[in-house]
């Protein structure tokens, strides 16, 4: 009896616990500050973005958290625009330069959990808006998408800052920039890690986690099959939310480059909503009650993760849900940040005909059929001309030699 009363007491401990990491009032300060006019809607490259990045530092400094960058808190790069299928930004030449923002919490523990959420947005000049007639000069503010996301980063930050727990992981606080490029900042990062992602146990991303429908209180939460301990450990989670799971591992957020990197991820987002992509996602729309419920249920998981070992990694299948219009899938990740001639291969989904016909990963898809595949527009084109059923060559260049497969769909 009395060890059920202490099991009992533990998990009401620890549902409060969780509930009250994250504070209605930061999560209004941050959203409002990072969706202001001010910063323009953070596109990457911009005065608006560098002011976010203080913004984050600061707050970082604040917590106490560790440097983790190649210049301090920031690990800076470069890219090019890409075109890229879940979004709109235009292919134009430029190179443009963003900044991973990173901070470690160092518990001593063997191995650390990833929480991150990207910092970017779609800015002022149009660039990046085909949900707008006449985006030019309209602020895309992105209070869910994605300052939602950092606020829960910077709160998460703040709680396992101080919490006075012995927790049994390291924890890396990351922002990420270039995500509305193409995942163009998680990817750096996932090829130029700042801490060994051998000794990274998982990667937990928050994406538009502010629109939390108040009747059906939903919460999407993607991964879920990357790791054999997901769905038992968040069926086991008490929660008012109604989770719904997605096993897929690839999406299109920041977890998908380090499920490439065959980490165990989990992706969490409230819903799409009709203020996507628009000067509209303001701040005031935010859903900061429910934030804070999505936020508490994230904390739980985390503090469950204390009673496993290092998570096992296990691939899942693509599902591709952005490309529902299509009647065939070749089963691939693009990289969307390759700016050569044709589509280089990110990753490739078990028994799809890419995966069947022997395509591989760094693979060059050049041409599809009788159709030339210049870019991810080409490619976008001439999956479009085939159905279920049909067989085609596919040319791709590995290693500099081209190479021919024959791919049924």
């Amino acid at each position: 009896m009395k060890n059920i009363f202490v099991i009992i007491l533990c998990l009401t401990i620890l549902n409060l616990r969780a509930q009250k990491i994250a504070d209605q009032a930061n999560l209004k300060t941050h959203i409002y500050y990072l969706a202001s006019d001010k910063l323009k809607g953070r596109a990457p490259d911009t005065k608006g973005e560098k002011l976010a990045q203080k913004y984050i530092i600061a707050e970082f400094e604040k917590y106490g958290l560790q440097p983790k960058g190649e210049n301090g808190y920031l690990q800076p790069f470069s890219y090019h625009m890409t075109k890229n299928p879940h979004d709109t930004v235009a292919k134009d030449g430029k190179e443009y330069h963003g900044s991973n923002i990173i901070g470690y919490i160092d518990n001593g523990q063997p191995y650390t959990i990833v929480i991150g959420a990207h910092y970017d947005h779609l800015g002022d000049d149009g660039r990046g808006s085909s949900l707008d007639a006449n985006p030019k000069g309209k602020i895309h503010h992105g209070a869910d998408d994605n300052a939602s996301g950092v606020a829960g980063v910077l709160e998460l930050a703040r709680y396992f800052a101080s919490n006075n727990v012995k927790e049994k992981y390291n924890f890396l606080f990351m922002c990420f920039s270039a995500e509305e490029a193409g995942l163009i900042g998680s990817k750096y990062f996932s090829n130029h890690p700042t801490i060994s992602l051998d000794k990274v146990d998982c990667m937990i991303n928050m994406d538009m986690i502010g629109r939390l429908n108040d009747s059906t209180k939903k919460v999407i939460i993607y991964g879920t099959g990357t790791s054999n301990v997901w769905e038992p450990l968040l069926k086991n989670t008490k929660s008012d939310l109604s989770m719904k799971f997605d096993s897929s591992g690839i999406g299109p957020s920041d977890q998908t480059s380090f499920y490439l990197k065959d980490i165990p991820v989990l992706f969490f987002f409230t819903g799409q909503h009709s203020d996507y992509h628009k000067p509209t996602d303001v701040a005031e729309k935010i859903n900061y009650a429910g934030e804070q419920d999505v936020l508490g249920l994230v904390a739980q998981i985390v503090d469950s993760i204390n009673n496993y070992p290092k998570l096992a990694f296990q691939k899942t299948v693509n599902k591709e849900a952005k490309n529902n219009s299509f009647k065939v899938t070749l089963g691939i990740m693009p990289d969307y940040s390759y700016d050569k001639v044709g589509v280089r291969i990110d990753g490739v989904s078990d028994n799809k005909p890419a995966q069947k016909a022997g395509l591989k990963a760094d693979d060059v898809v050049i041409q599809m059929g009788e159709y030339p595949v210049k870019d991810i527009y080409g490619y976008m084109d001439a999956l479009n001309k085939f159905k279920k059923g049909d067989s085609t060559k596919v040319i791709v260049t590995r290693g500099g030699e081209k190479i021919e497969f024959l791919v049924t769909f």
